[in-house]
Parts: structure tokens; sequence; C-alpha cells
């Protein structure tokens, strides 16, 4: 994916068509390629550290656009804020203006929040847990129906496994695999659950089983449009 990341930076520097663009082109290739490498380090497979580099592609076709078409006569002494180095800054985030962006602060900020969002989804699993044992306990105390109020922790399983899907994606950034994988447990664990409300609330235990045929043909589906995920 390098090597498409590189070839994708000299097509928007022969598009816009000056010496000024084809000049910046090795300069540009440099630092991606270096954000590339920092965010597959970081967990990222190749195609979402491309596409996350390439977020800001547009920007960068626009600095490109604006360099000049012909090189000066007289370029003088360059200041840092003007020309291809003052653009390349704006850019890279070498100056102070507000709309320059810095791919090591915007990369650190994103890392930073998937911390941050990964300690909460922690916390909303341990809630999760706690606030279904409270409730089973409760409600079973107050009410009775042991042999069913169990069936509280097949919702709560399905809670989990939606927060785990959540905390995959958070760690791959991989939405494919993150689907799969989250639909085919809910899949399983909501199959179980059909299973035991038909045979207590219906009384079919005799039929309730064919919820797991049923499923099965589900996960083949599942298998064929999203595939292993990966």
């Amino acid at each position: 994916m390098k090597d498409e990341l590189n070839k994708k930076i000299k097509e928007l520097c022969e598009e816009a068509g000056s010496a000024s663009a084809a000049a910046m082109a090795p300069r540009l290739i440099s630092d991606l390629d270096v954000e590339y490498d920092k965010r597959v380090r970081a967990g990222m497979n190749e195609l979402d550290a491309y596409r996350d580099v390439l977020r800001s592609v547009d920007r960068i076709r626009a600095m490109l656009n604006a360099l000049p078409k012909d090189p000066p006569k007289d370029p003088g002494i360059r200041t840092a804020g003007s020309g291809a180095a003052g653009e390349a800054a704006r850019i890279f985030g070498e100056d102070d203006e507000e709309d320059g962006w810095n791919p090591v602060e915007d990369f650190n900020d994103r890392m930073a929040g998937r911390k941050t969002l990964s300690f909460y989804l922690d916390k909303a699993s341990a809630l999760l847990w706690v606030g279904t044992s409270l409730v089973y306990f409760l409600w079973s105390l107050t009410f009775g129906g042991w042999h069913y109020t169990w069936l509280i922790f097949l919702w709560a399983t399905l809670g989990q496994i939606i927060l785990s899907g959540a905390e995959d994606y958070n760690k791959n950034l991989n939405i494919r695999k993150t689907m799969h994988d989250t639909a085919s447990g809910c899949l399983w664990v909501g199959a179980v659950i059909l299973f035991f409300l038909a045979g207590f609330g219906l009384g079919l235990w005799r039929f309730s089983w064919l919820v797991f045929l049923a499923a099965t043909a589900a996960q083949i589906l599942l298998g064929a449009f999203l595939g292993d995920g990966k």
C-alpha cells in the first residue's frame, strides 16, 4: 500500500502541472510515508492506514494547485511562509496557521481518542455485568421466577458482544471484520435466547431447536456477504 500511496502523491503533483508541484513530490512522499508507517505500527492494517493518511487529499491537492505555475524570475529571499516551502509548512504544521494540518499532532490526537474510548468501553463492560447481576437478584428475590430470570445474562451477553465489537474496531479500525464478528456473535446468542423463550414461554420445546438450523443458514449468508471479515 505504500507504493500506492507514493503513486497517488505523484499523480497529485502531476495533475497540478507546475514545476513547484513537481518539486514538492519528494517532500510529500517522505512525510506521508512516515505517517503511514506510524499508523501501521500503531495497529492499523495497511488499507486503513492508507485511507487515513489520504483523508486530507483534497487539502493537499488544493495546496499543489495553488503553487505558481511558472518559477518566479527573481525569487529573491523567501520567507518561511511563502512559495512551495510555505505551502508545505501549512500542510505539515511547521508554522502557526490556524488552518494548518499537522499530521503528527493529528495522529497523536486520534491515538489519545482511541485510548479514551477504550477506557470507557472497559468501564461500560464492567458496569454491564455488575448491573445485570443486581437486576437478576433483585428481580428474582422480589418476584420469584428463578428458573427463567437467569435469561437476563443472555441479554447481557448481547450487550457485551456489541461492546467488544466497538473495542475491536477501536483497536484495528477494520469495519468489515468488526461487522462480521459482532453480527456472528449476536446471531448465535440471539438463537439461544429465542430457543429458551419459545420453550419457557410457549412450551415449544419439541420445535424450538429448529431455531439453530435457521441460525446456521443465517451464518452461511453472513459469511457469503462479509467473508471472514479480513
